[in-house]
């Protein structure tokens, strides 16, 4: 009997053992993986780094959401085993540099997108940045979508930007710059000279106007600058009155509705037109003290080049755009569609994300959204403080209802 019952056991077993052999061959094969080595460079090169503080890089698969983070001391190299796939890839940290024989510490950034790992072992360079840090006025708000009028019709005259004194202190509008990107967040060229890094390639720029105490704005105050100044209810029952708006944008040369209470901008490089998708970055800068409009253009205009692949066919292109050091930058906002997004065409120094009002192109329900900047707390005199660090994705709410609706 006992010998009866161990040959049956061993019977068992081995049924048990085949059947584990034969789920183990159905099993999925483990993911491929691959040895990262990735370098941080400072960008310029002519910054003189002394100590690599901390940097903390941040990886996401975009077709499996995979996310991994690590933390760097005192180095700004890693090396890493990944699974195989495409990647954005974030640095965010602090370094020590040297300036005339001083140390400074300053906030640090980078971003690279679509990044493909492959392969057994790679080796990547991503540029990181000084953040610009700012103590001027900020792009509260951009409401690019227009609206729909009861019939369905699209409107666009209603879109306005508001700046905002986000300080402690009052400011002075006068001859801030507003500036629109030559290149688009969801058309990405190898342009030459690739000048990012330094300066903001402008498409357009308009300036509000003054002697420089003509406009403050107090703490927490904004102002609003209107595609066109009127009250747009009248025309279309879905929108706002922007007829007290502070500033209006005009052109001269073309069939535009002038509203003579209003200041106009002035206009220094080409139209400025809103896409009523996003797809462009805008920003605020101020010019040095005794720069004219004239020899801001004569003196940073440059032509990029780059090919345009179409068909399988390959067309040499070219256009021309004003550069803005990013030194002169209070602030930047990248805008685009959240699946056609493809770059940043800003320094991450500037802005190291970006944000939308929709989730994909042509939606029709964008229309009478806004994005604008995240409350974070109040003052002492009870007006909002925004959220402000340099990274969109993170400090704006994307496809709100506009403020100036409420």
């Amino acid at each position: 009997m006992l010998k009866q019952l161990f040959r049956t056991l061993l019977l068992l077993c081995a049924v048990l053992s085949l059947a584990a052999c034969s789920s183990d061959s159905d099993a999925p094969e483990t993911q491929a993986q691959t040895t990262l080595n990735l370098q941080l460079k400072v960008v310029p090169e002519n910054i003189q780094v002394k100590e690599y503080k901390t940097l903390t890089i941040s990886f996401k698969e975009l077709n499996t959401g995979f996310t991994a983070t690590e933390v760097l001391k005192n180095t700004n190299s890693l090396k890493k085993v990944l699974p195989t796939g495409t990647y954005n890839i974030t640095v965010e940290g602090s370094i020590i540099y040297t300036d005339n024989s001083v140390a400074i510490e300053a906030k640090v950034g980078g971003v690279q997108t679509s990044v493909v790992i492959n392969g057994t072992e790679q080796t990547k360079i991503i540029d990181i940045s000084m953040k610009a840090g700012s103590s001027d006025l900020i792009l509260e708000e951009v409401f690019f979508t227009g609206t729909k009028t009861p019939q369905g019709a699209m409107y666009f005259g209603d879109q306005y930007f508001k700046i905002t004194n986000n300080t402690d202190k009052t400011l002075y509008a006068d001859g801030m710059l507003l500036i629109q990107s030559a290149f688009m967040t969801n058309e990405k060229q190898d342009y030459s000279p690739n000048i990012m890094g330094t300066t903001f390639s402008a498409g357009a720029i308009i300036r509000i106007p003054g002697n420089g105490t003509t406009y403050p704005v107090l703490p927490g105050a904004s102002i609003i600058i209107a595609e066109d100044a009127i009250n747009h209810k009248e025309f279309n029952p879905s929108s706002i009155n922007l007829s007290h708006a502070n500033f209006q944008i005009f052109k001269e040369d073309s069939d535009d509705i002038d509203n003579p209470a209003v200041p106009k901008m002035v206009n220094v490089f080409e139209k400025m037109v809103i896409h009523t998708q996003g797809y462009y970055a805008y920003a605020l800068a101020r010019m040095p003290q005794g720069m004219t409009n004239e020899s801001l253009i004569s003196q940073n205009s440059y032509t990029y080049t780059y090919n345009l692949t179409f068909g399988g066919d390959v067309y040499p292109m070219d256009g021309t755009a004003v550069k803005i050091p990013n030194e002169w930058i209070t602030d930047a906002v990248n805008l685009s569609v959240q699946d056609s997004f493809l770059w940043l065409v800003t320094s991450p120094s500037l802005d190291m994300g970006w944000t939308s009002v929709t989730s994909f192109d042509g939606d029709k329900n964008r229309f009478g959204k806004a994005v604008r900047r995240k409350v974070i707390g109040k003052n002492a005199e009870g007006k909002d403080i925004l959220k402000d660090t340099n990274n969109s994705t993170a400090d704006f709410e994307h496809g709100v209802k506009p403020s100036l609706f409420n």
